[in-house]
Formats: structure tokens, sequence, C-alpha cells
């Protein structure tokens, strides 16, 4: 088919008068455009580039649309044999409802990388190129939710009257004529045990105490009555004692799961905590649990189960959504909040993200509306009642009720009486929902550990279920049920006569999140954010290097597939074995009594030691990998996999310190050809650091050319300089998905290029500086003037003790006051511990330090270094083109071991009016807006920030990028502040039973980012406002702390090699790749999860499976900033994997759900996807 002639000319003729008309928008002073006007703007070019696209493809569409029908046809035709009724009854699961929307555009051609720019750049740097249809998204408002929590935060007095016997609620009233026999209470009660993967003892310890006794006693019981019900959620705990069970056994539970007698609920490998866990992580985790699953018992969750994580985040929520999940139940939300939704009968809502244009990312949810997930509170609204019906506790059992009245025995002579007395607390309960189908679970922590608690649960309830069921004048139903059973009832409830076609008009939609969660008075677990902040900094550490070593071993393994090679014999499955242990290790410690720093000072060590053991692991990975990709002849290689071919720049010794620098020997005359490797899709050129014994040196680059660098002096901790160590800072260029070598020239001093090799200049003040080698010149420091230190494209101003006053980014200058401050505790019964964060007042200013100060100024980096009390700190400024020359970064040492119930911050005080607003990330997934509220307590105040925090006016926005999760807030306008550490002498009576004092010098690295917006942010006092997002600035500037490049330095085994390794494509800049993941073969076989390590473990081979997950998420992100110092480009999301792996991987391609349990669209790596901005997709690539 072609255009009419008439057809064209009209066409040509409208984008005439649409240019005209955006010239004269254009036209107008910068200053004077307002945002709508910018809005509109944006829509009229986005309208331009398509008629212009329009015009231009037009020839081509038919036979495109053509080809495209003709696949599709046959992808649904495959869809459906795969997925029988699973494709037809739940097209949610691979709509945008399920996994996402990938649209699929049947061109072979190259997949645009251009576009038109929304952006105008004046300076020299290279600047992302940016498409005005991507800019649309985030200036775009989503229809809001039913109920928005920032709008409940601005409704509620967070006041805390007595309630009665619901002490934070009400007395509840009912009619007992509400119900009728067409209308009955629906009553499912939910044994469930809670097993934490660590807390009080380890893994191991509570695994041998009472976990594998539970499951024990979960087969032997289950069977004996079909009316028996029982949900799992730990799959950590499932798969080991799985691994010491016969098939008898392993099958047994098969069939309970076929049965519907035993639900595994939400199915990750640990139960995650949700505020200091990142995404990547969270994701790990549950894929971990997922595929044990699918290879082992053949099964696909399908609700969530989150009773104990503290504080809840609609992270997860999505991420569960996207894995097929359709149901979920939460506990842990503010007392206030729970009340308000209880009031409201909106305990059950479908949890939507903030930035959802649609409704596809809701998730039906319910938040338990008591104190606590135990038996007392789970039954109805009295917990002195309730705990009568906890046959648990019976007399003789070792626990008892705190009410004391004890439960008793269930016989004919007090059926009647108990019964009545337990149906007065269910209907109670149900007058807080819409529905009259009630969840009631049945179950605390480690419960079901003794064979009697299971006959006294079971028997005496089917006792009072069947008296229930017999006394029809009770208009009750009671059973057993798990969540499914639960979920399928409300669902048939809401979606009858009373409650519409479906759940959506019945169950209001709920957007944000639920922190900071308070139990009690003004008890907040703000605390637990920054707990043991080491280990959250050692978490992120090994989420670098899993990451890495996943993209790189899965590459290594595509190219071993690739045409004329052949996988060498044994590397395989050893390196696998390792791959999985460190899967699993990282997926244990985002535990919500892991990460979280929440464990007894032994479970902390075991956590660290199964850490350190994993980074380890991750680098043996990543240099065998780097070794077979580098080496000459890939059909002749030869490896071994237990040879060290390449040590990394780091390495643990201690797991109670800081990886330590690798060190450079170098010998005069001897060239060091070391490696770099980019785990990221996209170029870096940024500035590099390498640590040699001497400091007679030259880097050459690409085919050996000289390269300049800048050689430092090393600071062993305040008042030590090395003698024998150096710092060699030189900028690189990696492609992205790549190993580059850069070649280290052992130097006579004598034949140095002058012009080559700069000698950092340091300048010193106060007392206790040290000496330094004799190759740096030192001078003293001038008197008490301002300290300036200058980048390419940043200017600092320091004062008298070396913190930060000012900063020039991007040709705007603020002042911005870096000051550390400190809380203390209150001095009550109830005080800060691991959980709870109770200061006593507001911050004091840690008073500056009087030792003096370290510059170091060089044509490449400058930086700055003093200690202060608590903190060793230092600010570097990079002189380079990339992402580094546009922020401050800043590492801060922090050391609180001779302090008592001290908890230390840094604050950031500006000129930025945020009036009470900020924004704080939530698990480095998505930015969530906070208000600042006089009505909460200061703790009330503080939220997760798992990646970044920033505050924003009308010129300017301010990011404080963290390497660590912390917690954060702005309690004045202009400032945000973290917290760095905590040391707590009292336990907080949060079942711990223990302070905080097993803290270590711990290291804290932040980025400072000062943004000038290109035009004026509305107001937020409007309605309607669209959610904030990162820049694209931010989201490289935080990918690089979280997934720096990494330096391979040879050793004496790593034999002759090519100079670089790459697979030549690249993404566009706002698509992230999260991971290239390699999934296990079939039948599973063990991995170690105690003491041994996999290279000692006779049990631990592994064969990965020809499968690779890859999972990329399309990024949010704010137009209303520049993107210097990218050199990549958008393109509506447009992303085709035949550029991306032009020679890995084979032709066919499956979309699936991030867990990759269910199938979705077929394709050819050809094809071209369209990915939806802020949706995370999951695609199953072969290698063959």
């Amino acid at each position: 088919m072609r255009l009419r002639y008439s057809s064209m000319v009209f066409g040509v003729a409208v984008c005439l008068a649409t240019l005209v008309l955006l010239y004269q928008v254009l036209s107008l002073p910068g200053e004077t455009i307002s945002p709508g006007e910018q809005k509109e703007i944006l829509s009229l070019e986005s309208r331009l580039h398509r008629l212009e696209s329009n015009i231009q493809s037009n020839q081509h569409t038919i036979s495109e649309i053509k080809a495209l029908v003709k696949q599709l046809s046959k992808t649904n035709a495959r869809a459906n044999s795969i997925l029988g009724t699973q494709f037809g009854a739940r097209p949610n699961k691979f709509s945008r409802n399920g996994i996402g929307s990938v649209g699929l555009e049947g061109s072979q051609g190259q997949a645009g990388r251009g576009g038109v720019s929304g952006l105008r750049h004046i300076n020299n740097l290279t600047h992302a190129s940016v498409m005005a249809d991507d800019c649309v998204f985030s200036v775009t408002a989503p229809p809001p939710a039913d109920v928005q929590m920032e709008k409940v935060y601005e409704l509620l007095k967070f006041d805390n009257p007595d309630g009665g016997a619901w002490k934070q609620g009400w007395d509840i009233e009912y009619s007992p004529v509400q119900w009728t026999p067409e209308r009955k209470l629906r009553v499912f009660v939910m044994p469930h045990s809670h097993n934490d993967p660590g807390w009080i003892k380890t893994l191991d310890q509570y695994y041998h105490d009472q976990t594998r006794h539970i499951l024990d006693h979960m087969v032997e019981k289950l069977p004996l009555d079909e009316r028996r019900k029982f949900i799992w959620a730990e799959i950590s705990y499932l798969s080991m004692w799985w691994d010491k069970q016969p098939e008898t056994v392993r099958e047994k539970v098969r069939r309970l799961v076929e049965r519907g007698q035993l639900e595994i609920v939400t199915g990750g490998w640990v139960m995650s905590d949700e505020a200091n866990t990142h995404y990547f992580a969270m994701l790990e985790q549950m894929m971990e649990g997922h595929e044990w699953l699918k290879l082992n018992v053949g099964v696909k969750p399908n609700n969530g189960w989150a009773n104990d994580p503290f504080g809840l985040s609609p992270t997860l929520a999505y991420l569960l959504k996207r894995m097929g999940l359709e149901n979920m139940v939460i506990q842990r939300a503010h007392y206030s909040i729970k009340k308000h939704l209880a009031k409201e009968r909106s305990l059950e809502f479908r949890w939507r993200q903030d930035w959802d244009p649609g409704t596809t990312t809701e998730i039906l949810a319910q938040l338990m509306p008591f104190y606590s997930y135990d038996v007392p509170h789970t039954c109805g609204p009295d917990p002195k009642v309730c705990c009568q019906f906890d046959f648990g506790r019976l007399p003789g059992s070792g626990i008892t009720c705190p009410w004391r009245v004890p439960p008793q025995p269930i016989n004919e002579h007090n059926v009647h009486s108990r019964a009545m007395l337990l149906l007065d607390q269910y209907r109670r309960k149900a007058q807080l929902f819409r529905t009259n189908t009630l969840l009631v679970p049945l179950g605390d922590d480690f419960r079901y550990a003794r064979a009697e608690e299971w006959d006294q649960q079971f028997t005496n309830y089917q006792r009072l279920f069947d008296y229930f069921n017999s006394h029809s004048d009770l208009h009750v139903e009671a059973q057993f049920g798990t969540l499914a059973d639960y979920f399928r009832a409300l669902r048939e409830e809401a979606e009858g006569g009373t409650g519409g076609t479906e759940e959506q008009p019945f169950f209001p939609s709920l957007s944000g999140d639920f922190f900071t969660y308070a139990d009690r008075d003004d008890h907040y677990w703000s605390g637990y954010y920054t707990s043991r902040p080491f280990y959250k900094s050692m978490d992120r550490l090994l989420e670098g290097y899993l990451r890495g070593a996943e993209v790189i071993f899965s590459l290594a393994l595509a190219s071993q597939n690739a045409p004329g090679n052949s996988p060498p014999a044994g590397m395989a499955e050893p390196l696998m074995a390792r791959l999985v242990a460190a899967r699993r290790n990282l997926a244990l410690f985002q535990h919500h009594d892991g990460i979280t720093g929440t464990g007894k000072d032994h479970v902390v060590t075991d956590y660290a030691l199964r850490l350190v053991r994993s980074v380890d692991d991750c680098q043996h990975i990543i240099q065998q990998s780097a070794h077979y990709l580098l080496s000459i002849d890939q059909r002749a290689y030869k490896g071994s996999p237990e040879t060290v071919y390449y040590e990394l720049g780091e390495k643990f010794t201690e797991h109670t310190q800081p990886p330590s620098r690798m060190v450079l020997g170098l010998q005069e005359g001897v060239v060091v050809t070391a490696v770099v490797y980019n785990s990221i899709p996209h170029r870096r050129v940024q500035l590099l650091t390498v640590r040699t014994s001497s400091p007679y040196v030259q880097i050459a680059g690409p085919k050996d050319i000289p390269i300049p660098c800048q050689i430092d002096p090393v600071l062993l901790k305040w008042g030590e300089a090395a003698s024998t160590m150096y710092d060699v800072t030189f900028l690189v260029d990696i492609p992205g998905l790549s190993l580059a070598s850069y070649n280290i020239h052992a130097m006579n001093p004598d034949k140095l290029k002058k012009d080559l090799v700069t000698y950092g200049q340091v300048l010193v003040s106060g007392h206790n500086t040290p000496s330094f080698p004799s190759v740096f010149t030192v001078e003293e420091l001038k008197g008490d003037e301002p300290i300036l230190l200058e980048g390419g494209q940043l200017t600092a101003t320091f004062g008298s003790h070396g913190l930060l006053q000012s900063v020039v980014s991007q040709g705007r200058q603020m002042n911005v006051k870096l000051e550390f401050i400190k809380y203390g505790v209150k001095k009550h019964r109830e005080t800060s511990g691991a959980y709870l964060f109770l200061p006593d007042k507001e911050a004091e200013v840690v008073p500056g330090s009087g030792d003096g100060m370290i510059v170091v100024k060089g044509p490449l980096r400058s930086s700055l270094t003093t200690q202060h009390k608590y903190v060793l700190h230092s600010v570097y400024l990079a002189n380079s083109p990339g992402v580094d020359g546009l922020s401050l970064e800043v590492h801060n040492v922090v050391d609180v071991t001779p302090e008592r119930n001290i908890e230390l911050g840094m604050r950031l005080s500006s000129d930025v009016d945020n009036g009470g607003t900020f924004y704080t990330d939530l698990n480095g997934f998505q930015i969530i807006k906070r208000v600042r509220h006089d009505k909460l307590p200061l703790q009330g105040n503080y939220y997760p920030v798992a990646s970044q925090a920033f505050i924003q006016d009308q010129q300017s926005r301010l990011s404080l990028l963290s390497a660590q999760p912390v917690g954060g807030s702005s309690l004045k306008a202009g400032q945000l502040e973290v917290m760095m550490d905590r040391r707590l002498s009292q336990d907080d009576n949060r079942g711990l039973g223990q302070g905080v004092l097993d803290n270590v010098p711990t290291p804290n690295v932040f980025r400072v980012l000062l943004e000038p917006r290109l035009f004026p942010k509305e107001s937020s006092a409007g309605q309607g406002m669209p959610p904030a997002f990162p820049s694209l600035l931010s989201h490289a500037t935080s990918h690089s702390l979280l997934y720096p490049l990494y330096l391979l330095l040879p050793t004496d085994k790593t034999g002759a090699v090519q100079p670089h390794w790459n697979i030549t494509g690249e993404l566009p800049c706002d698509v992230h790749l999260v991971t290239l993941r390699t999934m296990l073969q079939f039948p599973h076989s063990t991995i170690p999860l105690a003491k041994e390590t996999p290279s000692t473990s006779q049990s631990s081979i592994h064969s990965p499976s020809p499968l690779n997950s890859l999972i990329l998420h399309r990024l949010g992100f704010d137009c209303a900033f520049k993107s210097p110092g990218l050199s990549c480009s958008t393109n509506g999301g447009k992303v085709r994997l035949s550029d991306l792996f032009p020679s890995v991987f084979g032709e066919r391609v499956h979309q699936m759900s991030l867990s990759m349990l269910y199938e979705g669209v077929d394709m050819t790596k050809s094809y071209t996807l369209s990915l939806q901005p802020m949706e995370v997709y999951a695609l199953q690539l072969s290698r063959s």
C-alpha cells in the first residue's frame, strides 16, 4: 500500500506548520518557559518526531506489519501450547499486568540510537543525546490511587489514645444478624511457623535445633488429615532439609503441595528486609528461591507473605507482581496507619506503583490489622482472649500467656463456650474488612517444632471447626486454610454479586510505602537503617562483585559455545558451584535480621564470614572468566579452575576490616599489563587508580600509547604515610561489557617523561602530620584562608577545619556546608537499640578538629584529608571528562568504639529552598517523596536511604549518593543528613537481648552531586504531580559507586593473552543491565550452606544449563537536568539483542516473568524490544 499523493502533500504541510509553531515557541527566552509550556514543547516535539518517522517509514510499514502478525500468530500458538489455560486464564502474567509490556518491531535493521534532542548543551563535555519522547514520562502525572500514603500522613494526628482491649484501635462492635445463611462468615485459620535464617542463633544452629524438626513433623502430621494446612516461606531452610531427605520423603512434600495442604508462599531464599536491600539483591534472592522450587518441587508461588520485615516497600510488591504472584499479606506498618485503614475498611487494597500510568503494577494486598503476627494478635482485637486459643501454650508446654489466662483443651463439655468466645473475636475482626472472608494466621517464631504442638493445635481447632460448621444458626464456616485458599475465597466474594465483576472496583487502590514503622508510642524502627554499617557496606561490595561475576561468567560460557569453540573440560562446574554459593550467601544476608544489623554478635560474625568468602569466590570467577576471554586461542584453552591468573585490586584479609588495596610489585624495566573490567553495557571514561610499589612508573593505553598519570602518596592512617606504596591515577576509556589492558612501565627515574608523569603537590597544616617520601614536594598551608580544590567540572571550597563550605558545579555556585553530628539516647526505660532510634534531643555538631589537614593537588585529581573526632574524612575531586568529574567523592572512616550510646551522622546544609520536602530512594529502584512533619518525633522523620537522597527547589537539586544503605532525613530546609554508625549499650526490648557494641572502623563512601535545572520545577502544592526521578547523571553516578570498574593484576600464571575483549554492543543510556545470570541444569545438586567452601565440598559439583536470564531495567529519569559526562543516547527504550550480543547467544529469545517461572513471548534476537519506563524485564537466552 502507498500513501496517496494528496495525503503526502497534506502531511508535509502539517509538518511545516508544526515546525514554524515549534520554532516560535522555542525562540522565547529560556527563563520564561513555564513547566506547562515545557510539557507542551515536549509533546509537540514528540508528535513531530512521530510524524516525520511515519512519513519516512511508510513504504515499509505494511510489509513489516505482515511479518509481525505472522510471527505473533506463531508466538501465541506456542505460548498456548506451553502454558495451556495459564496463558488464557491468567493473561496478567504476560501482558503489562504480568511481566511488563515488550513491544516488538519486526524490522531487522539497526536500532536507532539518536533522535531529536530535547536538551541544549553549551560546554565541551560529552553529553547524552536524549529524545524528546523520553522526557514525557517524567513530567506526566499518573492517575492518583484511591489511597495515597503521602495524603494519609497529612491527615493523621499520629496520636495514640488507649483503645481498650485493642490498645491501638477501638472497641469494635457488630450485630449478629449481619450474617445470614446466604452471607456466612468464612474463616480460614492458617498454621505457619516463622523461621528466621539467623537472629538469636545462626542459620545452622536454628536448623539443627528447631527447623529440621518442624519440617520433619510437617511431613508426618499433615497427611494424617487432608483438612490440615500449612504454609512455608524460607527456601534456605527448606533446601537444607531437602538435601538430607530420601526421595520418598521428597515425593510426600510434592504430593502435599499438589493437594493444597502445603503452600510455598513468596518462595524467596529468605523473607527479605525491605528498607536496606537493593533491588538487585531482592531479585537475586527471589530468583534463587524460585529456581530451587522449580528444579526440586515443581511449584510456582502465587502468594506473598511478609509478616516480619520492619516496614514495607512497594518495590517488593512490584517485583512479586512481575514474577507472577497475584496476592500478598503484610504486617509491620505504623499502628496509626493500621487504625486509619481499618476504620476505612481499606486493609485490603490494590497496591500500585507511584509511577504507574495505569493499573498494571497492582497486586492485591492485605495489611494485618493488629500489633503482631503471633496468635494473641491474629484471631481478633483482644489478645487476652486470642492467647487462650494458642494451644501451643497449653499448661506444661513451657510457653504461657502474659495475660495469665491459659488455653484449655477443647472437649464436649466446653466446646460451646469456647467456640462462642472465639467466634466473637472472629466477628469483631471481620468488621475491619469489606468481605466476610477472614484470614486468621496461627503461628509464631519457630512454632510447631514439637510433635505435641501439631497435635494440640490441629486437634483442638478441628473440634472448634466441627462445632461451628454443625451449627448452621451461627452462619459461620471455619476451616484450616492456606493463603491460596483465603485469596481464592476472597476473590470469589469480591467478584460476585456484592463486589462487581472483578476485584478492581471492590478494593481501593493504594500507592506509597509503609516506612517508617512504629509498633507503639514514639518507638520508630529507624535505627536499623544504620545498625552494623560495616556489614551493610560489605553487602553492597558483594552485590557488585556477584553481578560482575554473573555477567562475565555468562559471557565466557556463551563465548565457549560460539562456532568453532568447545568448552574447556572441567571448568564450568567448579566455577558454577562458587557462583551459586555466592548467590545464596548474598541472598541469606538479605534476611530481615541480616542486612538490618539486628542479630546477635556471633550471628553477625557468621554472616560476615559468608560474605567475605563469597567476595573471594566472585573475584575468582571474574579472573578465571577474564583469562579465558582474553586467551589468544579459546579453542585450545587449557586452563585450570583453581588457578589464580589475576589478583583483583582489593582483597579481604579479615571479616572485621575493609578490603586491602592490592599493591602491584614493580621492578625497573619490567612492564606489567593490568586489565580493567567494565561490567555495565555503557562506555566509561573515568579516572582509575593502581597502587604500586614504585613511584617511577609510566602508563600506556591501547596500542601501548603513553598516557598521563598522577602519582600520590598513600595515607595509612592519620599521622602515617606509606614509604613503599604509591597511588597511580590515570584516565581510562572502557567500552561497555569489555576487558581492556593498560601497561604499567617501571622506569628509571631519570628516564621518566615529565610531561606524562606528575607527582601530587602535598600541602599540610596542624600537628601530627606524617613524613612523606622524598618524591613529593611538601609545603605548609598558609593561615586560615579557605582552601580551594578544583576538578575539571567542579570547584570546592573548604574551611579552616577542612570541611566543605561551597561548591561550583556546571556554572552554579552554592553554599554547601558539611559537618558531622551526633545524637545521644533517651534516659528512659525504652531507649535506642539495634532496631529503635530514640534520640534524647536534636543533634549536636561535632566540633572541628585541630589535628590539621593534608591536601594533595594535581592535574588529574585533588584531595583533602583531615582527622576529626570519630572520623577520618577525605574529599576527592576528579579532573575527568566522565561522570566522576561531576561530583565530589566523600570518604569517611568512622570509629565510634571509644564511646557509648552515640549515633554519628553527616549533614549537608545548603541554599536549596526545599521547605519540608525531600526525596529518598526505595531499594535503589525508585524515588519517593518525603515530607517532614512536625507532628512526628525526629526519629519518625528518618527514612531508609538505600542509595540516594536529594533536596531540590526551582533552580537546583542537591543529591547525596551512597555506596551503602543508611538512614537519613532533611530536618530543616536546605539540609540533608545521614547516619553513619551507632553504638548502643542497651537492648531496646524487641527480642534481640543485647545492645550494639561490636562496632569496627567503618568506611562510608558518598558522592555529592549539585545539578542546576534547565527549567523551573512546578510547585509541589498542586494536585496530580508526577513522581520524582533521578537524572541520567545521577543514575550513572550511583552505578559508578555500586558497580565500579574492576582492576585485575596479573600473576606469574597469566601467560600470553590478548590486550582486550568486548562484545561490541551497548545499551541506551536509560537501559540498565541488572544481571545476566546463568541458570542451573536439572537435576539439582547440593550446594554447601555450612562452613565448607565450594572448593572443598564433595557435593558441590554443579552444571550450568545452556540457558541464561537477562534482566533489563528501563530507568525513569528527569530531563530537567543536563546529562554531561555520558557518551550514550536514549531512543525510546528500543533494544535489539542482536546489537548487544552480535556474536554470542543463540537466535531464540523468550520473554519471561522476572524469576523465570512463566514464559511469555517467543522472539528472535533481531527483534526490537520496546521497553517501558521504570519496568524491569526478563529474557531467556540460549547459548546455542
